[in-house]
């Protein structure tokens, strides 16, 4: 019977070590083009051009807190909170505004060199559970390439 509570417990720790591992997420896109720049659009989300930008937000937008945002003019400042700053896999700049009734909100800044010109994939999201992965905003600042 201690052996059995011995191999329980061996089995208990293995399988919670292995679910703490980061999982790589896997983000479908399908490709969409725009004034000469290529560049994916997550499932689910759909893209609008618009003054200088494109929109990417759910399909289903019922909030505009969960927005990415590919900036091909100078993109506007980022919010005032606590601001941290990265460079795996590449420069950015996260921002964080807290005190919001749906969790804290916050603003990621990624830009990128793309043929001669400089673009900046923001991305907007609230979240209750704790800081986001920003799947979707990093999958789109890696498509993003010229149109040829």
């Amino acid at each position: 019977m201690v052996r059995l509570l011995e191999i329980a417990a061996i089995l208990a720790l293995t399988t919670s070590a292995s679910c703490a591992e980061p999982q790589e997420k896997v983000v479908e896109m399908r490709t969409e083009s725009f004034d000469g720049l290529r560049f994916g659009v997550p499932e689910g989300r759909v893209a609008v051009a618009q003054d200088g930008r494109i929109k990417i937000q759910p399909e289903q937008a019922l909030r505009t807190v969960d927005q990415i945002t590919v900036w091909t003019s100078n993109p506007k400042p980022l919010p005032e909170g606590t601001v941290t700053t990265g460079d795996d896999p590449a420069p950015h700049t996260l921002v964080t505004i807290e005190g919001g009734m749906g969790g804290p909100e916050y603003a990621l800044s990624i830009p990128k060199t793309v043929g001669e010109r400089e673009v900046t994939v923001r991305a907007y999201i609230q979240a209750e559970e704790g800081q986001p992965d920003f799947a979707d905003a990093w999958a789109v600042w890696e498509s993003l390439g010229v149109d040829q």
